[in-house]
């Protein structure tokens, strides 16, 4: 088993995929598909009438699957990590500046001030997409994180 793609609502989704692909060096997998059928219900839990439009980015080491709602339609934004369902995704980045600045560039705003030193000689930061999707640049593999933040902590040892 593995990690296969993380899915998000995005209100505009031509918008979202210039971002993902300017912003965080993806490819466009799949073109915006409708749809318009029982099967949206099913895939939105039984939600009566539903109606989507979704596409497929690659951005390294993964996939971000957009939802454009077209039926029910509501807000996108930013939710405080004690309110949202999902707190972030994170993407592993050579370079946590450059990677910040083609974030802006392309419409992504900073969530938290400033890049973050994590220890370990490794940095983050948190970021959101025009949606306001919350996303961590970080430059450290789950591994490296992980040995780190049991050196660190060695009560989290399993």
């Amino acid at each position: 088993m593995g990690f296969h793609h993380v899915a998000v609502r995005v209100a505009d989704i031509e918008r979202a995929t210039r971002f993902y692909v300017e912003g965080l060096a993806g490819k466009v997998r799949t073109s915006p598909g409708r749809h318009e059928d029982a099967f949206a219900s099913v895939v939105m839990g039984g939600t009566p009438n539903a109606r989507f439009k979704v596409n497929h980015i690659d951005i390294p080491a993964g996939c971000v699957e957009l939802f454009e709602f077209l039926e029910p339609v509501k807000p996108t934004g930013t939710f405080s990590p004690s309110d949202a369902a999902q707190l972030h995704f994170a993407i592993q980045v050579d370079d946590v500046a450059a990677a910040l600045a083609r974030v802006e560039a392309a419409g992504g705003k900073r969530y938290w001030p400033e890049i973050t030193d994590i220890g370990g000689g490794y940095s983050a930061i948190y970021v959101t997409d025009p949606d306001g999707n919350v996303i961590e640049l970080i430059d450290v593999s789950p591994d490296d994180l992980i040995d780190h933040l049991i050196q660190a902590e060695p009560e989290m040892a399993p």
